[in-house]
């Protein structure tokens, strides 16, 4: 496909004007708006898009102005940090750390993967929603008498407030400048995959210990003390009540061991357990269709359990940013990237816990 640069030069006009002025002009416009500083580009140089609203281009917005300010981030001829932070495409460095930030997030495990709902909120704390169904759950038929089950939406009795988690730089520029991008972006990758383990971490207690506004969800296990075996998994998949099903297992790196030591997961033609024995990837192991996720910090012997469709709801007051401002002007060596938001449980039948 061949792209359409008219607009994406007279962009580039505006970029180079305000990376010789340091003005971060489009980073406030964005922060005010809610967007990322790549959203914002979108709406001054639209990408090609496909019907379901996929980008449909090689470059997006801001790989264009990356493009055409001769920024390499990998190969041999990478650009350094130096020749980025006193070029043309200075303004363009906070985005890109962001990126690449956002990019390890999700390159180990992605904490959206094990939430149902996303939601902006505003203010500092949140009165989260859940589903509360009346018992009998059991569909009345047409000519019973007694009433229909109640499905409510209710308010739960407290209110949840926004965590704010992040990492800050402590870089020397010294050590940096020379540092090419290919090499420097996995230092922001390691940084995303920890910032996506805090929240992981916190999805773990919520569905352990409650969110602080729900209960904490009683002990499922019900097998002999020390140990977890065939029969304590499929007990705890079968915890879960109403249309929920077990999705994912959390647990601490030793249970999460526990489990692929399991000897009935052993016969890959009883199961299909060769994915893992394959690639080695713990994540490809799927013991009774549920994903396991190692989380560091968990209570060992504990394992949480959730329906990934049904159970979790962030409220999210500021999305990961970054301090822009010292990006640029302290070349990294104290820049803050954080988030604040707040997990909740949104359907109590949705998660379910063992303790062994």
């Amino acid at each position: 496909m061949t792209l359409d640069f008219s607009q994406a030069y007279t962009l580039r006009d505006k970029i180079q004007e305000h990376s010789r002025s340091t003005n971060l002009a489009l980073y406030s416009e964005a922060q005010e708006r809610g967007l990322t500083f790549t959203e914002l580009l979108e709406e001054l140089d639209p990408s090609p898009r496909k019907p379901d609203g996929q980008l449909d281009a090689p470059l997006d917005a801001f790989e264009r102005q990356l493009f055409l300010a001769d920024i390499m981030i990998s190969g041999r001829n990478a650009t350094t940090l130096e020749q980025f932070l006193s070029g043309p495409g200075m303004i363009l460095a906070p985005e890109y750390v962001s990126r690449e930030i956002r990019r390890g997030y999700k390159m180990v495990q992605d904490p959206e993967e094990l939430v149902a709902a996303i939601v902006p909120e505003r203010g500092p704390t949140v009165t989260p929603l859940y589903i509360k169904t009346d018992f009998p759950k059991k569909a009345q038929r047409r000519n019973d008498s007694a009433a229909y089950p109640v499905v409510k939406l209710a308010y739960r009795q407290k209110e949840a407030g926004m965590i704010d988690r992040g990492r800050q730089f402590d870089f020397s520029y010294r050590i940096l400048k020379n540092q090419k991008l290919a090499e420097f972006r996995v230092f922001l990758w390691w940084i995303g995959a920890q910032l996506a383990n805090d929240e992981i971490s916190e999805i773990y207690n919520i569905v352990i210990n409650g969110d602080g506004t729900s209960p904490a969800q009683s002990n499922s296990f019900n097998g002999t003390g020390g140990t977890f075996a065939y029969t304590d998994l499929v007990h705890l998949a079968m915890a879960f009540d109403g249309p929920a099903r077990m999705t994912h297992l959390l647990g601490a790196k030793s249970d999460i061991e526990t489990v692929l030591k399991i000897n009935e997961l052993q016969d890959a033609q009883a199961f299909q357990g060769g994915a893992f024995n394959n690639t080695g990837d713990y994540r490809t192991f799927l013991p009774l269709n549920t994903r396991l996720v190692a989380v560091e910090g968990a209570t060992a012997t504990k394992f949480a359990t959730l329906d990934h469709r049904f159970a979790i709801r962030e409220s999210v007051a500021q999305p990961l940013l970054i301090e822009a401002e010292k990006i640029i002007t302290h070349k990294l060596e104290s820049a803050v990237v954080s988030k604040e938001s707040v997990y909740t449980i949104m359907v109590d039948e949705a998660v379910a816990m063992s303790d062994y």
